[in-house]
Formats: structure tokens, sequence, C-alpha cells
């Protein structure tokens, strides 16, 4: 069982990738030993469509998005994440923010095929928009810690750029050993975080009773953030 955190420190100039900086910290630090490289692909598209829930309202436009995404540690799936519009509010305060609704699909980690479906069949409702990728990702382990860490690349081929650098930090914990509570697991791992000295990053906790599919719901939320 696993609880991670995901870390997303952007880069500061178009020159200059942290990843250097992240992977000298951790290795002088902690002296990891080290895992398999990783993977992920993604790729996002909005919706085409009108809201029209009030038919005296302007009719805004429709704010989902649909990301199609392949993570690391699951090599037998990809994932269709819908995130949905947010409801105006009924009461004062921000608007209402749904549970995204994820899909499990049994194709392993290439998407090219359902991603060229969306383009082709279904480019009506859905907008491609950035595309986001980390290729030969870094894999290490200290103790308990699993530690994967990748520059997050935007575009697709030739024509990349580096947006910055994925750190995600999760405790393994066995199932017959105990599992601490989320709180305290995510506490440990912030100190683990904290002991590195890496300023500047944006952190990401599991959702609360957001439902299955914890590691896509996480990412996306990320990814959907840079977009």
């Amino acid at each position: 069982m696993s609880t991670p955190v995901l870390y997303f420190l952007p880069t500061t100039s178009a020159d200059t990738s942290p990843l250097p900086r992240v992977i000298s910290r951790l290795t002088t630090i902690y002296n990891p030993s080290l895992l398999p490289n990783w993977t992920l692909k993604q790729r996002l598209f909005r919706s085409t469509a009108v809201w029209s829930g009030d038919p005296l309202a302007s009719k805004p436009r429709d704010s989902r998005c649909l990301q199609i995404i392949s993570l690391p540690g699951h090599p037998q799936d990809s994932y269709a994440v819908i995130t949905p519009s947010e409801q105006p509010a009924m009461t004062e305060g921000p608007p209402a923010t749904p549970a995204a609704t994820v899909i499990s699909i049994p194709i392993g980690p290439s998407t090219d095929e359902l991603n060229q479906l969306l383009l082709t069949r279904l480019g009506s409702l859905w907008q491609p928009r950035q595309s986001y990728s980390v290729v030969d990702g870094l894999g290490y382990q200290v103790g308990d810690f699993r530690i994967r860490v990748g520059e997050v690349k935007q575009g697709i081929g030739g024509s990349q750029l580096v947006r910055g650098v994925a750190i995600e930090i999760a405790l393994i914990t066995p199932h017959d050993d105990g599992v601490e509570s989320r709180e305290e697991t995510e506490l440990m791992i912030m100190s683990f975080w904290k002991e590195l000295g890496l300023t500047g990053a944006k952190a990401f906790f599991l959702d609360r009773d957001r439902g299955d599919f914890q590691d896509a719901r996480l990412w996306c939320r990320m990814l959907t953030l840079k977009s």
C-alpha cells in the first residue's frame, strides 16, 4: 500500500531545468538505491459544448476537460479522467467543484489509438489542448520511501518545452506490518521533502473521499493546473 504526495518544481527560465538540482540534493542527502525508470503520458481535451442549465443565462462555455493518461506503476491500464464544470454556487462563496469521473481502460500504457479516436471521431465534442509527458523518469528508494523524479515536458515530438520537474514521494508500507493513517504518512513525506531543501515547489495531496484511482486523480490535478 502506498500514499503518494506529488511535488511540482517549475522551471525558472527557458534554458534551465531544476532536474540536476533535485538529483544532486536527493543523492547527497539520502544516498538512495536505484529503481527502474518510468514514463508518463497525458493528453488534455476540453469540451466544446455550451452549458445551458439556465435558459435565461448567456450560455457560458462548458469548462469540462478530459485527460487521457498513462501512469508509472500501472502497466496494464490507462485512464480517462473527466473533470466536470464548476457548478454555479447556490449561496455565497466559491463555486462547487464536483469530483472527477475516472475510467480505467485496459489498453496498457500506449494511448495513441484512443487519442486518435477522440481527434477523428469525437473532435466536434472534445478540442485537443496541451500534451504533457515524462520520458525516462528516474526512480529511487530510501528505506520505505519510493521517489520518482522526472522532467515534465509540454508538446509532442521535437518541439517539447520543459515546464518543470515532478517529484512523487510515496511511503510503501507492507500490508501485514500495519498502516499509518494518511495524515501521519503525509507528515512523514513532508518531513522527507523538507530535508531536501528545495524551495518553490507546489505540493499535491490525495483528495479525501474522492473515489477510486487516486493516483490518476492526483497526477491529473497537477497537469490540469499547468494547462
